[in-house]
């Protein structure tokens, strides 16, 4: 699998917990006495969110060094 898929999936992930998120069925759920955990949607939204930043920073950190490891020392290409 690639980046790129693990990126779509988590935001795909995403979008569908805020599609679910405005569902006034989801609310009687999450507002229901059975419905007992600390964490709600919005969190596990959230933390998609962090990691998906996460992965694009860090693909920028795995390309920095690459593209700058084709210049000489002193960083000018002729």
């Amino acid at each position: 699998m690639s980046v790129e898929q693990i990126k779509l999936i988590i935001a795909g992930t995403e979008e569908t917990l805020r599609l679910l998120l405005k569902q006034p069925e989801y609310h009687e759920l999450a507002n229901s006495d059975h419905f007992v955990s600390e964490l709600g949607l919005a969190d596990a939204i959230q933390a998609l969110s962090e990691v998906h930043q996460a992965i694009e920073r860090s693909e920028c950190d795995l390309v920095s060094p690459v593209v700058s490891s084709h210049l000489p020392p002193n960083g000018i290409s002729y």
